[in-house]
């Protein structure tokens, strides 16, 4: 029944990909393609500082960057790395001047006025705030699962509201992947820590499950500290004043206006997502004024959304091809 185990090496990352810059905690990595000729405006990824970006690169059957590269995009992403103790004054808007930082060394090298923003998640909300500040600079945004209105019922959310942030970065100084870990299992308890290891063992003698449950567990513990600073500031900023979709955040000194994102932006969204659910972006949807946007939505799950193979086939052929049709 085991046999097959001893095969399985979990080795996320299945695309080859060179670092271009580093900055102590964030670097920029440049994905290789076969292609010989690439579309004219380059795609940046920008994942959340929760967990690790390569949930978009996970294994060769459910890359969501492969499939960009067989598309002929160019694909950038964004890592932000393992911050430690020292790193506890990081801010938010350290992470926003690193995407400005890399949206400018991508321009240099590839010779493009403007890139596609895709944000993941929390990645998602620094990108559309990066675009409010910075719209030149994007030529297209797509927000994938995007935390933009924080005032929902969620579990998640009805939980960040009622912690103490400053409590918490005193007694830590970073809040911990484990602590972090904690509260995404108080999401859905019996679910995330009893029913998925019952799966496991009722399904032993499949190995393309075994496979995939074992990448995703890896994925799920591979879990970076939030430094302390952003901890307070997201918490108490935009779970608990709601500032990003009121229209009341300022990053910079510079007040972010979703009202300038009147660029080409796709949203997509998962209709069981426990993390982000719709209501957390259908505001944003309807709030900004650009001319050209769509919304697909698929019927998964945070993760589900980006790594289930019903989303491969139903979303992504569809998504990606509305970015290259806007990236010659």
């Amino acid at each position: 029944m085991l046999e097959g185990l001893k095969d399985i090496h979990v080795s996320p990352w299945s695309c080859e990909f060179d670092v271009v810059d580093e900055d102590w905690l964030f670097r920029l990595i440049h994905f290789k393609s076969r292609k010989r000729r690439r579309l004219k405006t380059p795609v940046l990824i920008v994942y959340a500082y929760i967990n690790r970006p390569y949930i978009l690169d996970l294994h060769e059957r459910v890359s969501v960057v492969r499939k960009m590269l067989e598309a002929g995009l160019d694909v950038w992403m964004i890592d932000w790395g393992y911050p430690k103790r020292a790193d506890r004054y990081y801010k938010i808007e350290d992470y926003v001047d690193y995407i400005d930082r890399c949206v400018e060394i991508i321009k240099n090298e590839k010779k493009a006025e403007s890139v596609t923003l895709h944000g993941y998640c929390l990645g998602a909300t620094l990108s559309t705030i990066y675009a409010s500040l910075f719209p030149e600079n994007v030529r297209n945004l797509v927000v994938q699962a995007p935390p933009i209105n924080f005032n929902t019922d969620n579990t998640l959310a009805v939980w960040a509201r009622y912690i103490d942030p400053d409590k918490v970065a005193r007694a830590m100084g970073n809040a911990s992947g484990d602590f972090l870990n904690f509260a995404f299992l108080l999401v859905d308890p019996i679910r995330l820590a009893v029913e998925k290891y019952q799966a496991l063992l009722d399904r032993l003698d499949n190995e393309k499950f075994i496979h995939d449950f074992l990448y995703m567990d890896h994925w799920i513990f591979d879990s970076p500290s939030i430094p302390g600073g952003v901890f307070e500031e997201y918490i108490s900023r935009w779970y608990h004043k709601n500032e990003v979709i009121e229209g009341r955040y300022r990053v910079f000194g510079k007040r972010v206006d979703l009202k300038r994102i009147k660029m080409p932006t796709l949203l997509l969204i998962a209709e069981k997502d426990h993390i982000t659910p719709p209501d957390c972006a259908i505001p944003f949807y309807e709030i900004i004024p650009s001319q050209d946007k769509l919304m697909l939505q698929v019927n998964k799950g945070h993760i589900g959304l980006t790594v289930s193979s019903s989303s491969h086939r139903e979303l992504w052929d569809r998504a990606i091809a509305w970015i290259v049709e806007r990236s010659r």
